[in-house]
């Protein structure tokens, strides 16, 4: 029997990858590196914010280096995450349907702030 149904928010229920991108590219940037393409993002983005920044910069890079970018990364980041994120073609509507039979949560290694930050403003 169900219970309830748990939802990952990045790359699950909202499509993150360009605010993700632009946040990363700016913060490589501040720092004297090239930006990233959105391909090259999308196989840095999975494991939180430290392994973005860490698999964006070239290999060896000291881990004080990677939290400097990180550094520069992160506010920048918490105050541009929702100009080109979205939810997912049909999510709405399949979360509407869900609702209505079941709890739904989710789960993120996203900052508790920032997951609240985007529910809110993507799923009213």
């Amino acid at each position: 029997m169900k219970t309830g149904i748990l939802f990952d928010l990045d790359g699950t229920l909202l499509n993150t990858l360009e605010d993700l991108l632009d946040a990363a590219n700016y913060a490589l940037r501040q720092c004297g590196y090239p930006a990233r393409t959105l391909e090259q993002m999308r196989r840095s983005v999975g494991n939180g914010a430290e392994n973005q920044i860490r698999t964006s910069l070239p290999e060896g890079t000291p881990r004080e280096e990677v939290l400097r970018v990180l550094g520069v990364y992160k506010p920048y980041y918490t105050a541009h995450c929702q100009i080109k994120t979205r939810p997912y073609d049909g999510i709405l509507e399949a979360l509407a349907v869900l609702r209505e039979r079941y709890p739904i949560a989710i789960v993120s290694n996203k900052p508790d702030a920032a997951v609240k930050a985007l529910c809110a403003e993507q799923f009213p």
